[in-house]
């Protein structure tokens, strides 16, 4: 791996780090916000439930103080306790006006009404919801002035304070409730309920943004692979070019001059297998400048309507002479009746070329190569799959490599059939998979969109 490789892997990397910590950051963020809102919030109501307790039970505490000392044995007599009634009736009046109270009333043991300061109730009337205070009232019957929880009544809330009223022998005969409206909690209850589904719209904007960045990143990659394959391309392409030029008047004056020398100094009932090799070895070097520069080029495709079935047949009549050494057998098979659609005959064929040959250097003397032609629905398209595949050796070195060019797993080649094949293919708008483990055989599958 080269030194220049190596630093973009790292910046990539770094850029990846950045863009997980700012999501990580952001999500911490927006998390610490809302639990820190909602504890202020708890803090706040826990406050002013505090405070209104203070402020109910002052009240209390001096309502109590004055109804002990003037009221309390006039209302519990049996001469005349209307006139108790009256005057209590008139404090508890006063009471509720100044200090914005639902109500203040007394109750006996059965939470009977002996006087009431407000207009909701008459006297003689229980007022059972009362008994959801059983601890308070339990406290205050004890000789302590105690509040409730808030509590909804009617969709109402409140928070009452038990104070008890002492007859004159001391003993506890009644007990002084003041009543206050707490609603002013719903907006705390409301703002929870804010918390909560900003909460899930946080978590929402957190997995949108990700899904967001992580897309980005992965642009970010195939931003960058495609620059360097278009600089590898444009430098090929130069390369290609005077290579062409410089290359193969050469390699024709060799193969000439070779030719001649055969006619001119051999006899032609001897052979001389240098010639031989001077042939095939300027034939190699052809065939890797024609590589070069068909990978080079911007492969232009001539489209038309053709019989994919046919073509494969073409290519496996062609591949069954590549190598007269070895026994292999090339069995074709379609699995369905596919129609003409337009591909570039001669391109497709050079791709299943390609990964044929691939197939017959993987088998060592004898071996099977199987081709199979199916349609399958992908992506809401129709694609023509054609899958190749052999009982050689596999493939040895990194899969995920292969159509890189100038990769190869082999001792000799340029590394560049399978790159001309996926350029090909994804020219179509299709692409190239593989299956590979080493001494088990290798599975190319191209996928072609039927476009008719």
């Amino acid at each position: 791996m080269t030194p220049a490789k190596n630093t973009a892997e790292r910046l990539l990397q770094k850029r990846k780090l950045y863009v997980r910590s700012l999501v990580i950051a952001t999500a911490l963020l927006l998390l610490l916000f809302n639990l820190g809102s909602w504890l202020f919030l708890q803090r706040m109501g826990n406050y002013l439930e505090r405070e209104l307790e203070k402020h109910l039970t002052s009240i209390a505490r001096l309502m109590q103080r004055n109804i002990n000392n003037q009221y309390i044995d006039d209302l519990l007599s049996n001469n005349e306790p209307e006139f108790a009634v009256f005057f209590i009736q008139q404090d508890l009046r006063q009471l509720v006006d100044k200090e914005e109270l639902q109500a203040a009333f007394i109750i006996d043991r059965n939470f009977v009404v002996l006087s009431d300061g407000g207009t909701g109730f008459g006297i003689e009337q229980r007022r059972t919801y009362l008994q959801q205070d059983s601890i308070a009232i339990w406290r205050a019957w004890q000789d302590s002035i105690s509040a409730s929880p808030i509590h909804i009544v009617a969709g109402n809330r409140f928070k009452n304070v038990y104070a008890p009223l002492k007859d004159a022998s001391r003993d506890i005969v009644a007990l002084l409730v003041l009543e206050a409206n707490a609603d002013f909690f719903e907006i705390l209850s409301l703002f929870r309920r804010g918390l909560i589904i900003g909460g899930f719209i946080s978590l929402g904007l957190i997995v949108v943004f990700s899904f967001f960045i992580s897309w980005m990143i992965s642009l970010l990659i195939r931003t960058q692979e495609s620059l360097k394959q278009s600089e590898k391309l444009a430098a090929m392409g130069q390369m290609a070019a005077s290579m062409a030029h410089e290359i193969r008047n050469p390699l024709g004056i060799i193969k000439s001059t070779a030719d001649v020398l055969k006619e001119k100094y051999i006899d032609p009932d001897k052979t001389d297998e240098l010639f031989d090799y001077i042939s095939e070895e300027v034939k190699r070097l052809n065939h890797l400048v024609n590589n070069f520069l068909s990978f080079a080029r911007e492969p232009k495709l001539e489209l038309k309507s053709a019989w994919i079935e046919n073509m494969i047949k073409k290519a496996v009549a062609a591949i069954e002479r590549e190598d007269p050494d070895k026994t292999i057998s090339v069995n074709f098979a379609s699995s369905a009746e596919l129609q003409p659609f337009l591909f570039d005959e001669n391109a497709i064929q050079q791709v299943l070329f390609n990964m044929l040959i691939n197939s017959i250097q993987a088998i060592d003397r004898v071996g099977v190569i199987a081709i199979d032609l199916t349609s399958v629905n992908l992506k809401n398209k129709v694609y023509a799959k054609i899958s190749i595949s052999d009982n050689g050796t596999g493939i040895e070195g990194d899969v995920n490599k292969i159509f890189e060019p100038f990769y190869t797993t082999k001792s000799s080649g340029s590394g560049l059939g399978l790159a001309i094949s996926k350029q090909i293919v994804e020219k179509h708008g299709g692409w190239i998979e593989v299956e590979s483990q080493p001494g088990e055989g290798t599975t190319f599958r191209v996928f072609l969109p039927m476009k008719t």
